[in-house]
């Protein structure tokens, strides 16, 4: 786990979904059972600059020009289970981050 992980930084077409297992202490185990089950790949485990341990339970790459709705929505519900499953604090614990030409904004 040496690589330097940033849970917000994403390539062009990236579409990632990261749980900080740091933050789910003793919940962890249970959270990373449950993204299986919901269909999420093996989990990818990464540290950050802080040392927190990070599982990377979906990466995908698509095109840039890619409708990033099309490729979030496919995992819609999963996401929501995951999201309720990890209450009250999920919003400290997943990342759901993706990187698609939609949201590049102009500077001008």
């Amino acid at each position: 786990m040496s690589e330097q992980f940033d849970p917000l930084r994403t390539q062009a077409g990236e579409f990632r979904v990261a749980i900080c297992l740091t933050q789910l202490g003793d919940r962890a185990f249970e959270i990373l059972k449950l993204s299986e089950s919901l269909g999420f790949d093996a989990p990818k485990f990464i540290s950050d600059a802080a040392g927190d341990v990070w599982a990377i339970v979906l990466q995908q790459f698509h095109a840039y020009e890619a409708d990033p709705m099309t490729v979030v929505d496919l995992w819609d519900d999963q996401l929501s289970q995951l999201w309720q499953a990890c209450e009250p604090e999920a919003e400290l614990v997943i990342v759901i981050s993706h990187n698609f030409e939609a949201y590049q904004f102009d500077a001008a």
